[in-house]
């Protein structure tokens, strides 16, 4: 990874943090999405639509509403950026946008369909591990399917593999682990979803109100950018 990227200090709050890793301009936001803005696309991962009608299916209680409210976060991140200086096209989702293969019920294809349509924007899907038990997608949702995408020096795909494409130059961007990380201390400590830099990959925090996470240990050149109230910021 380039050295050039944002002072190893620790920051104050933000609702953005922008890195710039080899040529390549990112913006890390505190809805847990990343925006390149030189392309005009939002990378976001691990939605995991259907969770909550696959655990009630389970005998475990979860609350209704978990879907929308997923949605309605996403489509805020895409409001938000619908400006001439930042001229969105296109989400990428790295992955686990939905469940499982009983996550398709019709309320949630009907829901992500009115969702595309009224967000108007392009969708491309790079399958992850809970994607792939899907043997199709609904063609009302209009997506573009692959299994990596390569932006620059960027490498998308849903789980960073080590060694992949190091020799390359290239950087992986992916989610899958769901990294959470703790904040303050002892009991005063939680723990919150985070981004995760590592010299050779940048992993996302899963996106939406309902997901559990795995603690990251720190590591030398490894930083972490934790995610709480609506603020980022380096630990």
């Amino acid at each position: 990874m380039d050295k050039k990227t944002v002072d190893k200090k620790k920051t104050k709050p933000q609702t953005e943090i922008a890195l710039t890793i080899g040529e390549q301009a990112l913006i890390l936001r505190s809805d847990g999405t990343v925006f390149l803005p030189a392309t005009g696309q939002l990378l976001v991962a691990d939605l995991h639509l259907g969770k909550d009608a696959s655990f009630r299916a389970a005998g475990i209680p979860v609350p209704p509403g978990i879907n929308e409210a997923t949605l309605s976060m996403l489509r805020r991140s895409v409001e938000e950026l619908a400006t001439e200086e930042t001229a969105i096209h296109e989400i990428l989702i790295l992955g686990d946008l939905i469940h499982n293969r009983d996550s398709f019920s019709n309320e949630l294809i009907e829901q992500f369909a009115a969702w595309q349509k009224a967000c108007k924007i392009k969708v491309h899907l790079v399958l992850g591990n809970h994607d792939r038990h899907a043997s199709s997608f609904p063609t009302s949702w209009q997506l573009t399917i692959s299994k990596t995408v390569s932006i620059g020096n960027l490498y998308l795909c849903h789980e960073a593999v080590e060694g992949r494409v190091e020799s390359e130059g290239m950087i992986q961007v992916g989610g899958h682990w769901h990294p959470v990380t703790s904040v303050g201390r002892g009991a005063d400590s939680m723990r919150v979803p985070c981004f995760v830099i590592d010299p050779w990959q940048i992993t996302l925090p899963a996106f939406g109100p309902f997901k559990g996470g795995m603690k990251q240990s720190r590591k030398p050149k490894r930083r972490l950018f934790p995610i709480a109230q609506s603020m980022i910021w380096q630990a």
